[in-house]
């Protein structure tokens, strides 16, 4: 009997685990998605990876959304983005609205609602860092 407590205190331990680890990935994407539609660039940017940072600055040169965007580092990046933004995306990205986090060891992604994107995660030291899937 103690053997199936025991069992049981674990399994649910590790659900817990889940869960905060899910909402911890969560809560990243919507802190820069957050950041992203003030034009909070070092919010935003400390998210993400190094190496996504350096994607970030290549996804933009040919900026999907609107005139490229030629920036050195994720900071300069982020605040020329912002202003490339129209108020409407800003609203829809103020509140930074994900879905559950879908999680597969240390890897996650983010679904945005709003803007149908897809964000991966991965968790380093502890943290759930952005690694790519801006657009």
């Amino acid at each position: 009997m103690r053997a199936l407590v025991l069992v049981a205190v674990l399994a649910a331990a590790a659900l817990v685990g889940c869960a905060s680890d899910a909402s911890r990935a969560q809560d990243t994407v919507t802190k820069a998605i957050s950041a992203l539609a003030k034009g909070d660039q070092k919010t935003f940017c400390q998210q993400l990876t190094p190496a996504a940072q350096r994607k970030l600055l290549k996804v933009l040169q040919d900026n999907p959304l609107g005139d490229d965007i030629h920036a050195s580092t994720c900071g300069v990046a982020i605040t020329k983005l912002y202003h490339e933004l129209s108020k409407p995306i800003r609203a829809v990205l103020t509140d930074g609205e994900v879905d559950d986090a879908k999680i597969t060891g240390d890897k996650a992604v983010v679904h945005v609602i709003g803007v149908g994107l897809n964000i991966d995660l991965q968790k380093i030291a502890g943290s759930w860092k952005i690694t790519g899937g801006f657009l």
